[in-house]
């Protein structure tokens, strides 16, 4: 018992830790400038993804020491061109959002099923972990980004 009661207030007598200072907190903030170990797929069936998701993508990312990719998709078929070029154009808040956080980032644009691509881009590179859906059928009005993973994707 007696021991007991010592370790007790022993670790009373202990001096307390200070917090990091307000430049040391900064300068660790976002370990976005540490090796990135994964990757996060960001997919968006139209020319421009939301701000609320490159905002996301970026947090998240760093949260996570991922690079991001950034995936428009044209399922329509009808003019391509015309498609990339508008996509590559309205990149520019995603990129610089994400260099600024010190974020690897990639820009792809590619034509064909939602499905067949990602699976396609899963296979040639194991690294991505994430995925996520700029739909704007499924993030209209909501708070939420939906998010999955490798494992959920094989389970659909």
């Amino acid at each position: 018992m007696k021991a007991f009661f010592k370790r007790i207030t022993g670790t009373r007598r202990q001096p307390v830790t200070t917090a990091p200072t307000v430049a040391a907190a900064a300068a660790a903030d976002c370990g976005c400038r540490e090796k990135q170990q994964c990757k996060i797929l960001i997919v968006c069936k139209g020319q421009e993804f939301s701000r609320g998701i490159a905002d996301y993508a970026v947090d998240m990312a760093c949260k996570t020491r991922s690079s991001l990719v950034a995936l428009n998709i044209d399922e329509s078929g009808r003019d391509f061109a015309g498609f990339r070029s508008q996509a590559e154009r309205n990149i520019e808040y995603f990129n610089k959002k994400a260099a600024d956080a010190g974020l690897t980032f990639r820009h792809e644009i590619q034509q064909g099923d939602e499905n067949a691509i990602v699976a396609r881009m899963h296979e040639t590179d194991p690294s991505f972990r994430y995925v996520m859906d700029d739909s704007a059928a499924v993030c209209k009005n909501r708070s939420s980004i939906p998010v999955y993973t490798r494992a959920t994707l094989r389970a659909r």
